[in-house]
């Protein structure tokens, strides 16, 4: 679920499927947050060898396994929007992910831009 104007929301949730997951070479910036397996719609992971990193697109037949991570703070996701290159590599957006008990949660998530969609799609 995509919102035109959700940067005027407070959410402090924030789902992940890269580099941010648990065990992954970012997570220490999420260390100390209660985070549960999730699952979001109707989006594909895309992992190109030559980028390092991945990112979602959409696609309304996949999934993409991530984690939602509880207690994301305003200065945090600052911080992660720095690292992330959000509105240039990447932009911020709200979607909706489901959680292993089967409900739905809204979050954040990072979706790519349109040049590492162009480049690497």
């Amino acid at each position: 679920m995509e919102q035109g104007n959700y940067k005027n929301y407070i959410y402090d949730k924030l789902f992940v499927y890269g580099t941010l997951q648990h065990g992954q070479s970012r997570n220490y910036i999420l260390r100390g947050l209660k985070y549960k397996k999730a699952r979001l719609l109707n989006y594909r992971k895309m992992e190109p060898h030559s980028l390092g990193f991945p990112f979602i697109i959409h696609d309304n037949n996949s999934s993409v396994n991530g984690e939602i991570y509880y207690g994301v703070g305003k200065s945090l996701l600052n911080q992660i929007d720095m690292i992330e290159g959000e509105g240039k590599l990447y932009h911020r957006i709200l979607v909706r992910v489901k959680l292993e008990d089967d409900s739905d949660i809204d979050a954040y998530t990072y979706y790519p831009s349109e040049i590492l969609i162009k480049n690497y799609t």
